[in-house]
């Protein structure tokens, strides 16, 4: 009973503050709104296409190869509100917690044990950022993903494939994941081998066609987001340490489960393959703390390790143990956001964003409209631009721009030089004096442009 209470508060949780941070505009265009267009037109029986900066204007599968996401497009023949995809998300991590449960009640015939886990796992503050961090395909992956995991230990051959597949249909990139983990079932399982090679050469067979041949084909181009290592050995080594947070991310990665999973040498290669391509490639600082998504995949690899090490340090003290940890962190060292969902200042703010409710309201749903990108967001279901200076090169019906000072520096994506504001300055007086547009609504830093010649498609004269 305390699992089933346990998951249902903590998907209320995650659903609350995912939910609130939408209404204060803290979800973007770059990514909820791009996987969000992409799930509605499929929900319509209409091409995937996405407004992206490096291929605009294309299928998402231009972008990267994510087609286990369409099975959330179903929700939209329930309804138009863009919140189902966060709720989605919040289900989907929640219940990816239930499953590792049913894991280790399989394996150490232990529910209290079991449930230690389960909370460590759910709590883990890598994961919680992945779940109120707009919407990823990689963060819903945590369910195919876990289900992966259980069907393995079940000895389920038909699910198991099944939920292979799903798993690397999130992205391409999972094709290393999926590849790590059929060579770990070659090596450390004789009965498993043959599955663990196949696997292996499925994932790899999905990588190369999904990057070489796929990808490219609705790109136009070569596949743009393959890894960029050092030259040397040495530096693809002290890649995984050579910096202060990469280290610190190690040691609350691992310590959220009280380096339990170190001890099952079976999931190495899983952390190495995932730190790896987080830590060693070219320009991926993003990617080296808790924060964002970048935790989402490797979440369950730690709870599902820790279940199988705890096969031989099955002590009731280290349940409490764990349960201890990781709410230490997640209250007290780390401050984990679902703490949000108990502050009350957090709701009180989402009261504050009603000019810009009222500003996308003047917007009609069948308009094409450019926008930066917290505000794109809100059009992710017609056609939509992000806030660029050459505005008229795409002429849509509507610009709108929120101008005040002290915005969070990622609504302005995507503008040159990301400095946002003196951008947007520019951009708000090339419009004032553009005989095309029209201010239809204004407040001193708000406005709602309309275009009113549509065939005038010329930059304004100055």
């Amino acid at each position: 009973m305390a699992a089933y209470l346990f998951v249902i508060l903590y998907a209320f949780a995650a659903m609350l503050v995912s939910l609130h941070r939408f209404w204060q505009y803290e979800v973007f265009y770059f990514d909820f709104g791009i996987f969000d267009q992409a799930i509605w037109y499929a929900s319509r029986l209409k091409p995937p296409i996405i407004e992206h900066l490096a291929v605009p204007g294309k299928w998402i599968f231009a972008d990267h190869m994510s087609p286990t996401i369409f099975l959330l497009a179903p929700l939209y023949w329930l309804t138009s509100r863009q919140e189902v995809l966060l709720i989605a998300q919040a289900l989907a991590v929640s219940l990816s917690g239930f499953v590792l449960y049913r894991i280790g009640q399989r394996v150490l015939k232990n529910t209290f044990l079991s449930f230690a886990v389960m909370v460590a796992y759910l709590l883990f503050v890598g994961l919680q950022n992945a779940v109120i961090t707009d919407f990823h395909e990689v963060t819903v992956g945590t369910l195919p993903l876990m289900l992966l995991l259980w069907a393995y230990v079940a000895r389920r051959k038909k699910l198991y494939w099944l939920f292979l597949l799903l798993t690397l249909g999130i992205k391409e990139s999972t094709a290393i994941l999926g590849a790590t983990f059929g060579l770990t079932i070659a090596l450390f399982d004789k009965k498993w081998r043959s599955i663990g090679f196949l696997t292996l050469i499925v994932s790899v067979v999905w990588g190369l066609v999904a990057t070489k041949l796929i990808i490219p084909f609705f790109a136009g181009k070569p596949y743009g987001y393959s890894p960029v290592l050092p030259a040397d050995l040495w530096g693809n080594i002290t890649g995984l340490i050579d910096k202060a947070i990469k280290r610190k991310t190690l040691l609350y990665s691992f310590g959220s489960f009280l380096f339990l999973p170190l001890l099952y040498p079976p999931a190495w290669l899983l952390f190495l393959q995932d730190f790896f391509i987080r830590f060693v490639p070219k320009d991926t600082n993003l990617r080296w703390d808790l924060g964002l998504h970048y935790s989402a995949q490797l979440a369950p690899i730690l709870g599902y390790a820790t279940v199988m090490a705890l096969k031989k340090w099955h002590r009731p003290i280290i349940a409490v143990l764990l349960i201890v940890m990781v709410i230490y962190l997640h209250q007290f060292k780390l401050h984990g956001p679902l703490g949000l969902a108990y502050n009350p200042a957090f709701y009180a703010h989402t009261k504050n964003f009603g000019f810009l409710d009222a500003l996308v309201a003047h917007v009609p749903k069948d308009a094409t409209v450019m926008a930066q990108n917290n505000l794109a967001t809100r059009f992710a279901h017609q056609p939509v631009y992000l806030l660029r200076k050459n505005y008229w090169d795409h002429a849509p019906d509507y610009i709108v721009i929120d101008s005040r000072d002290g915005q969070n520096p990622n609504n302005f994506f995507g503008i040159k030089d990301y400095r946002g504001v003196e951008d947007v300055e520019t951009i708000i007086r090339s419009l004032q004096s553009d005989p095309t547009y029209v201010a239809i609504y204004q407040t001193d830093r708000q406005f709602v442009f309309k275009r009113i010649n549509r065939d005038e498609n010329q930059p304004p004269q100055h």
